[in-house]
């Protein structure tokens, strides 16, 4: 494996981590042509990397947050804060399992992997559901972007 490679590898990696529907697994597909096996093995490994990372410091950046905001906008008489229209519905209808399974693709792996771990508080939970979650949907990217997105675009003539 030569350099060029190395760093194509550790860049879909990565990648992965922070973006994983829309940057990891496209960039591996289509930009870089990786075969099946290769593609399924970093991006998903980057998947879980960040997933796992994320759920421990999560904790940790919670905790900086709370003291960021109790320094510069103390504690007053608290009014209802509402959380975001999708998060709620996400959370309310269907709990965990809606998180990790909108994380890869809506949310980002960070984002969705802090607001499960805030929510649930079980980082063990959390990283197991994550993994399921992402495994799946990187079978899906891969089978969407190495084989429907091609023959679509020739149909459509996006290329």
């Amino acid at each position: 494996m030569n350099f060029h490679n190395l760093s194509q590898v550790i860049i879909v990696f990565l990648l992965s981590t922070l973006k994983f529907g829309f940057g990891g697994v496209p960039l591996a597909v289509m930009i870089d042509k990786f075969p099946f096996f290769k593609a399924i093995t970093i991006t998903t490994a980057g998947g879980v990397a960040g997933a796992i990372v994320f759920a421990y410091l999560s904790e940790w950046i919670l905790e900086r947050w709370h003291a960021f905001r109790s320094r510069y906008y103390p504690y007053h008489e608290r009014k209802h804060v509402p959380e975001s229209k999708l998060t709620k519905k996400i959370r309310e209808k269907w709990g965990l399992y809606g998180l990790a399974f909108f994380t890869p693709f809506i949310l980002s792996i960070p984002v969705g992997t802090l607001l499960s771990v805030y929510f649930y508080h079980d980082k063990q939970k959390v990283i197991s559901y994550m993994i399921v979650s992402i495994v799946a949907w990187d079978l899906f990217f891969y089978y969407f972007y190495g084989y429907l997105y091609p023959i679509v675009a020739n149909h459509v003539h996006l290329r």
